[in-house]
């Protein structure tokens, strides 16, 4: 099932949750505090939908989405107060609706943006490594890999942030969430069973000594 957050400053008067909390998705809101957007989950949502207040401008919201390390390459889509339609072009955002929209047109436009998610990304490539995030497989050329749940998420993290360093801290954070009360020591361990599932192709999880890892491609 889909996963779409929620960041809205309306709390119980959001007309954005009454719109989301009926559809074929898993809706999780979180109250909009300025510009902090609190997404603690070890994958990241398919879909945000960020609702502030209405006369509060957009681009602040928009910078620190587009930099948040969760839901920073999420597609997301804005509502957006009538008087401030003319910055949607200059928004980073992939759709917008009005304040004072129908329930039918933001579910709509929701299930449209995860369609056009996952024909794009339910399958990642990345030389001999294939991942199904649809069907939450991974495959070593024609191989199936047995991965568990969690070193599934790992990898998938790994992937897309490939040729990018990550810390343990970053990969325990996005992985395991903030939640988490284990040490670091956790991200080794599943390293090194991810290491032993790729064989071949372990050597594409590079250790960076005193930083942590990178998966290169």
């Amino acid at each position: 099932m889909a996963r779409v957050f929620l960041f809205t400053e309306l709390g119980d008067r959001s007309p954005a949750r009454a719109a989301l909390d009926n559809g074929p998705w898993m809706l999780t809101t979180r109250l909009l505090r300025g510009a902090f957007l609190d997404c603690p989950i070890g994958l990241p949502p398919d879909l945000v939908v960020v609702e502030p207040a209405q006369l509060r401008s957009p681009e602040p919201i928009a910078t620190a989405l587009h930099a948040h390390p969760v839901v920073g390459r999420t597609p997301w889509i804005l509502v957006l107060d009538a008087s401030r339609a003319h910055l949607a072009p200059g928004l980073p955002c992939h759709d917008f609706v009005l304040c004072g929209f129908a329930a039918g047109e933001l579910q709509a436009r929701a299930a449209r943006a995860l369609g056009a998610r996952y024909r794009r990304e339910s399958v990642l490539h990345s030389g001999p490594v294939t991942l199904d995030l649809a069907a939450h497989t991974a495959q070593l050329g024609d191989t199936h890999l047995l991965v568990k749940p969690r070193e599934f998420a790992l990898l998938r993290h790994l992937v897309q942030s490939a040729g990018r360093p990550l810390t343990r801290e970053q990969l325990l954070q996005a992985v395991w969430g903030p939640a988490y009360m284990g040490g670091e020591r956790t991200v080794d361990v599943h390293i090194r069973r991810l290491r032993a599932h790729l064989g071949v192709a372990s050597h594409m999880i590079e250790t960076l000594r005193d930083v942590g890892y990178r998966w290169a491609p």
